[in-house]
């Protein structure tokens, strides 16, 4: 976006700065200046409301660009003695993808972790092996959250834990390569 901010600026740029000298020029040749009015007057309504329409189009596009599109960042905020605590909540989202290796059962895990009203929501996407009791994975997971959650951020208001299981896989052996 930047890029093509830029270059939208360039080119706005360099249509101000001659029209800027032709006006400076304007005295020493009015019949110039005289022909390109007469030119802009010859032109039908139409193409002189698409050429209106198309400028403020241009100028609306150089603006959108400019705007910086960055999403806020969530931080849980919670209280203690000494006063208040922000945690970004990008980083226990970090930290909590790191429960795949406390479970051998999950072969990827994926977690969100989203701020909605000053509560916090977890939500983890899991593979599993085949055979596996997803039931009790998915509580034992719960719990191992929550667990997280309470030794390192401690007293914070968390809405709910989902688990969702999006994969099962086989634990047959992929066919051996024939030797020749």
């Amino acid at each position: 976006m930047k890029v093509i901010h830029f270059l939208l600026g360039l080119v706005l740029f360099l249509s101000l700065a001659a029209a800027g000298l032709a006006l400076l020029v304007a005295p020493r040749y009015p019949d110039f200046i005289q022909a390109a009015v007469q030119w802009g007057a010859d032109l039908p309504n139409w193409a002189k409301t698409a050429a209106g329409v198309g400028g403020l189009l241009y100028l609306f596009v150089y603006l959108l660009t400019g705007v910086a599109w960055t999403r806020r960042a969530d931080f849980i905020a919670f209280e203690n003695d000494n006063g208040t605590v922000h945690v970004s909540a990008p980083a226990v989202q970090d930290y909590l993808n790191g429960l795949k290796s406390e479970f051998a059962a999950v072969t990827w895990l994926k977690s969100n972790v989203r701020v909605v009203r000053g509560a916090l929501t977890v939500g983890l996407v899991v593979g599993v092996k085949d055979g596996t009791r997803i039931p009790e994975l998915c509580k034992m997971l719960q719990t191992r959250v929550r667990e997280i959650l309470e030794e390192h951020l401690g007293a914070c208001d968390l809405a709910g834990v989902a688990v969702e299981v999006n994969e099962i896989r086989s634990r047959r052996n992929p066919p051996a390569e024939k030797s020749a």
